[in-house]
């Protein structure tokens, strides 16, 4: 039998991303929200909304431990100050802040144009009963998804082509002010006064040479960075060098329907139904499948807010997307024996997951000039432009590692990279050569330029296969026709396979060298890394667990 197929189909957005765009556009009313306090460790404003006798710059940038007292008095003070103004304000209403980005102000609306998510799938194939009770079936199936949501940042806040010479100029004077120097070249030397505040901080402090951060934390820096998303006016900070194309608003990170995915496979399936083939199996069913596929796509998830990898082209990278596998082996039967017991079996084979490869980040001012290599403004580190991912590694693309390249091929990547870009700016930092602000020599002194990365180390390893197999037992008591006592146990992952890097805890895509990244993993892997216990309702490859059951069927 030939058989074929084509739909279209719609699909609802999560109640996430609905949740997240009301509460941006209505000037009154309670709803979440989110105030920024801290950005790369220092104050994302220096002027809290609310009144508080904590100051910010008391708890940013220093161990939680230490602070935890501050950081619970500043919730309770948020907290009432919400409470007494009640909903006659809304403190996350675009009006008022002039920003809406998700990990700034926790809302993030809908572009105008929004388009309803859909797919069109296909499917072709064929089914053949190879002999009575045994049916073979291979289908191609290819799904196209069209419009999913990517966030861009429509003010393009710390993009290289939006400098503003001025506030560069300022950040720099103030720089050498605090630091107690003219030039750049003896801030290089060493700072006799701490760059931050132009005091020697009661004593305490020691003169060192200047880095990039420290002219990063007076302006010189993306305004993710500098003022944390929002508005440098409203935050009380110095205004930034990259502030987007109007600093006299904060980012305004918008869901574009501008998302694709494309999913090809090719499904094998082999079933089999037989009675009494055996002495003591009364009936037998036994079926074997395998898929071969591809999934591509512009983000990890599809659903959910995801940030687009270049701001300035949203939809310039796509690739093997967080569920992808390439290989999917899955086995299984189920017996009725004598004396009412029944015995099943499952087992699942799994290729790995892919992984992107991310520039690792600083977590301090100055990444716009570390990191972001493609010069749209993500990729600094900054939590509220991209969550804090630095770009991914030049030449490779989302889910590469894994599938474009191993182990061997990532090496062969990085040793590239550290020999043709690392020293070398970032868009940003060009800019600032262009200008005559700073030498290429002065920036490499500063640590204002891209960094190496760390080859894999030997034995190192990528993502891991997934293997389970599942056993169940149970026998059947029926009586009065009507009823059944099935009492049961099930052995989960019997033979309590090691696995990995599931979608839920994937590996990790930064550089950084550390265990669970692309170049830090060896064999074994570290059992922190291994699947847990999921939900408690399904963790496939999770370690062996046993459950008993008794089932009543009437």
């Amino acid at each position: 039998m030939i058989r074929g197929g084509i739909g279209l189909f719609y699909e609802n957005s999560i109640w996430n991303n609905n949740l997240f765009d009301r509460p941006g556009r209505l000037p009154k009313g309670l709803f979440l929200g989110l105030q920024p306090v801290c950005t790369n460790g220092t104050p994302s404003t220096t002027t809290l909304p609310f009144p508080s006798s904590v100051d910010p710059a008391s708890v940013c940038g220093h161990p939680i431990g230490s602070v935890a007292s501050q950081i619970a008095q500043l919730e309770k003070d948020f907290q009432a100050f919400t409470i007494a103004q009640g909903p006659a304000t809304n403190g996350v209403f675009v009006g008022n802040l002039l920003t809406a980005a998700i990990d700034v102000t926790g809302t993030e609306l809908f572009n105008p144009k929004y388009v309803t998510p859909r797919s069109v799938q296909m499917n072709i194939g064929v089914q053949q009963e190879i002999r009575p009770g045994l049916v073979f079936t291979a289908d191609y199936l290819r799904n196209v998804a069209t419009h999913t949501m990517l966030s861009v940042d429509t003010n393009h806040i710390g993009d290289a082509r939006f400098f503003n010479l001025a506030n560069a100029q300022a950040a720099i004077a103030t720089t050498l002010a605090n630091c107690g120097v003219g030039t750049i070249g003896q801030s290089i030397i060493g700072c006799p006064l701490d760059p931050a505040n132009g005091t020697n901080d009661g004593g305490t402090w020691v003169p060192r040479a200047a880095l990039i951060s420290d002219y990063a934390g007076n302006g010189l820096d993306s305004g993710y960075s500098v003022c944390g998303g929002l508005p440098c006016a409203l935050a009380g900070t110095p205004p930034a060098a990259f502030p987007g194309i109007n600093q006299n608003v904060g980012a305004n990170q918008m869901l574009f329907p501008v998302g694709r995915s494309v999913y090809n496979g090719l499904q094998l399936s082999l079933k089999q139904n037989m009675h009494d083939p055996l002495p003591g199996i009364r009936y037998l069913n036994l079926q074997i499948s395998y898929a071969f596929s591809r999934y591509v796509a512009t983000a990890r998830d599809s659903d959910f807010i995801n940030f687009a990898q270049d701001n300035a082209t949203p939809t310039r990278f796509i690739g093997p997307d967080g569920l992808d596998r390439t290989h999917q082996l899955s086995f299984g039967g189920y017996m009725e024996l004598p004396a009412g017991f029944q015995l099943g079996l499952t087992s699942h084979f799994y290729s790995p997951l892919p992984s992107n490869t991310d520039l690792p980040v600083s977590g301090a001012a100055g990444g716009i000039f570390q990191s972001d290599v493609t010069g749209d403004g993500t990729g600094d580190g900054s939590f509220g432009s991209n969550g804090g991912l630095g770009d991914l590694l030049p030449g490779t693309s989302l889910g590469g590692f894994g599938r474009d390249f191993g182990v061997n091929g990532l090496n062969q990547r990085i040793t590239q990279f550290n020999s043709t870009l690392a020293g070398t700016p970032t868009p940003a930092g060009q800019v600032l050569v262009s200008n005559g602000l700073f030498t290429l020599a002065q920036l490499q002194a500063l640590g204002g330029v891209i960094q190496p990365l760390q080859l894999a180390p030997p034995h190192a390893v990528g993502q891991a296969w997934l293997k389970t197999f599942d056993l169940t037992l149970s026998w059947a008591y029926r009586f009065r026709e009507r009823f059944e006592i099935r009492p049961g146990v099930s052995f989960f992952n019997l033979f309590n396979f090691a696995n990995f890097d599931g979608p839920a805890i994937p590996f990790s895509s930064v550089l950084d060298g550390t265990p669970g990244s692309p170049n830090g993993t060896t064999n074994p892997q570290p059992n922190s890394l291994r699947l847990g216990l999921g939900s408690g309702v399904n963790a496939l490859g999770a370690p062996r667990a046993i459950e008993f059951s008794l089932k009543f069927k009437f």
